[in-house]
């Protein structure tokens, strides 16, 4: 179903930024939001993750690109956006820092409402 859908692209992008295949040289570089590849690397695995994902609940087709492409540059722009934050407004790297939720939240506000967005072009289709 496509709550199951949802679910499965939730826990995909939670396995992409909280686990392993979060290396040191992409956590690094999505800190700073520089240098540009580790963070496009790290937007990779997000896209290849939901991709895998979203084949088992839709048929093959050119939605499949877009959806990717969509997971891709977002999770790249949004992800050296933040790190950009954190070198204009270094009081924000501290956790202690309430500013710094903020922002952590609101990273992942935007993240969520991708994937949600990719769940209702699914159901769309």
């Amino acid at each position: 179903s496509l709550k199951m859908l949802l679910i499965l692209l939730f826990l995909a992008h939670y396995i992409a930024d909280y686990t392993h295949l979060s290396t040191v040289w992409m956590l690094n570089a999505k800190k700073i939001g520089k240098p540009l590849f580790p963070i496009f690397i790290h937007a990779l695995v997000h896209s290849l993750l939901m991709t895998i994902i979203i084949i088992f609940f839709t048929d093959w087709n050119i939605l499949i690109l877009y959806l990717l492409i969509i997971q891709l540059l977002s999770h790249f722009i949004i992800d050296t956006l933040k790190g950009k934050m954190n070198i204009w407004f270094p009081s924000i790297q501290n956790p202690a820092n309430k500013f710094h939720w903020y922002v952590f939240g609101f990273d992942q506000y935007l993240h969520i409402l991708v994937i949600i967005l990719m769940n209702y072009l699914i159901l769309k289709q």
